[in-house]
């Protein structure tokens, strides 16, 4: 060290010594970063291609400092993990796959063993991951989940940032603004069963996405397939996958109005009644939950339409656009899809309980608690009684 202020390289990192006793606290602090890799690689995309490569990778990955001191062992049967935590030591019987489903972690749930088995994929999703763990199947990927539920040993860590591990074969983005619609869908009515001919009419997709997006579902987990029926086994899983994955700034473009009005339900009234026939129009957000389970007086009216209302039907509204603060929105969605899943209540037309659910996560004005108390209610997917 030249001097008490220089900046010393550690690992690839960079830290700021103001004295020498601070190498060894720096030392310290890089050995406690649990999970990052010291390999360059692993904080790059990359694309494992064979089971092989994934070998390759989680051998890398475990003996490159997780928190959990892991030992691999070779047995008759094969591969196996031995596990060493704050005291514990368990093995693991570990079966790598490129690509997982719900019907594999089925199979591995069924197969009987001496010891726990571990599922180790490239990446896994938290459907799936919700899957295992009701089936009873240890599992990780390469992005830093892990899932671990053995004698003395509760272990559920979560994919880290600097990671990003994907297999071959690219799987359907199922919360595409088109694709939605499936979802949107099944949440509307999460009991009904299905056939892919009654969701294709119901969600006018082409047969051929319908398709994939229906083989992805049940890969995951989330939906069932018995024959030719279809039916939603996790709504909780697919709700919480779309929220994850959901932009409410991204999805619509919004225009906030000023009116002079202050009761939401006549606001949304001459909103309905000034609108052209033509205009497809549903309520969401605060409104609409408090119409579908009351919480808060809503302060703001939210409406998806198709177009916006003229000039004429502005000044019929007595609404000015505002750039914030305005207590009348009007979203423009990017596709047409949430028109087709709605529900009735008294005189308004309401976007489906999901939709409202996912609108009010990322909003102020008490929106999240709002989301929160309504998902929480009995009624919450049942549409009106």
């Amino acid at each position: 060290m030249r001097d008490s202020s220089s900046l010393q390289r550690l690992g690839g990192q960079r830290y700021q010594i103001v004295d020498r006793h601070d190498i060894s606290l720096a030392r310290i602090l890089l050995n406690c970063n649990l999970l990052r890799s010291k390999k360059a690689f692993l904080s790059k995309k990359r694309t494992i291609r064979s089971e092989a490569e994934l070998r390759q990778a989680a051998r890398e990955l475990l003996v490159s400092g997780t928190g959990i001191v892991w030992r691999w062992r070779e047995g008759a049967s094969g591969e196996r993990l031995e596990l060493k935590l704050d005291g514990c030591r368990r093995g693991f019987d570990v079966e790598f796959r490129l690509a997982p489903g719900a019907r594999e972690v089925d199979r591995l749930a069924e197969r009987l063993g001496s010891r726990p088995r571990l599922l180790v994929a490239p990446s896994l999703s938290e459907s799936l991951v919700r899957h295992c763990r009701e089936r009873g199947v240890n599992c990780m990927d390469l992005n830093g989940r892990l899932w671990l539920r053995a004698d003395g040993i509760l272990v559920d860590r979560h994919p880290t940032e600097c990671r990003r591990f994907r297999p071959a074969a690219l799987v359907p983005d199922i919360f595409q603004p088109k694709s939605s619609r499936i979802a949107r869908a099944l949440l509307s009515q999460p009991s009904r069963e299905w056939t892919q001919t009654e969701l294709r009419e119901r969600t006018a997709l082409s047969p051929g996405l319908i398709s994939r997006l229906v083989r992805h579902l049940v890969h995951e987990g989330l939906v069932s397939q018995r024959g030719r029926i279809l039916r939603l086994s996790q709504p909780d899983g697919l709700l919480d996958a779309w929220a994850a994955r959901d932009n409410w700034s991204k999805r619509a473009t919004v225009w906030q109005y000023s009116v002079l009005e202050a009761d939401p339900q006549v606001v949304a009234q001459r909103l309905v009644d000034t609108s052209a026939e033509a205009v497809s129009l549903a309520f969401t957000q605060w409104f609409a939950a408090n119409l579908r389970h009351p919480y808060t007086e809503p302060a703001v009216v939210t409406a998806y339409v198709s177009a916006l209302p003229g000039e004429k039907s502005m000044r019929a509204l007595g609404a000015r656009p505002v750039s914030e603060g305005g207590t009348l929105w009007l979203a423009v969605p990017n596709d047409e899809g949430v028109f087709r899943e709605t529900q009735r209540v008294g005189r308004f037309t309401l976007a489906c309980d999901a939709q409202i659910y996912l609108d009010l996560l990322r909003v102020g004005l008490r929106g999240p608690d709002q989301a929160k108390v309504l998902r929480a209610w009995d009624g919450f997917g049942k549409g009106p009684a």
